[in-house]
């Protein structure tokens, strides 16, 4: 079996393409939390905080808890 010896630059992630990547999943986690009820001022905090979970942060809306309760809890 052949041995191969990997370089840093072959462990690199492009810069662009993590960014581009970066800004689907931000753009995606904005649209989730509008479609469960967030406004457009606290989708985007929320969006940006990779700890939240989504799931969490739904459910709360969907049982009735007040936005702005929802965002002191998460954050």
């Amino acid at each position: 079996m052949d041995s191969q010896i990997l370089s840093d630059d072959s462990l690199a992630v492009e810069p662009a393409a993590f960014d581009a990547r970066a800004a689907e999943v931000y753009v995606w986690r904005v649209e989730e939390l509008e479609r469960a009820g967030y406004s457009n001022a606290y989708a985007h905090p929320l969006a940006e905080d990779h700890h939240i979970d989504l799931h969490v942060a739904c459910s709360l809306l969907a049982r009735g808890c007040p936005e702005h309760t929802a965002y002191l809890i998460l954050s």
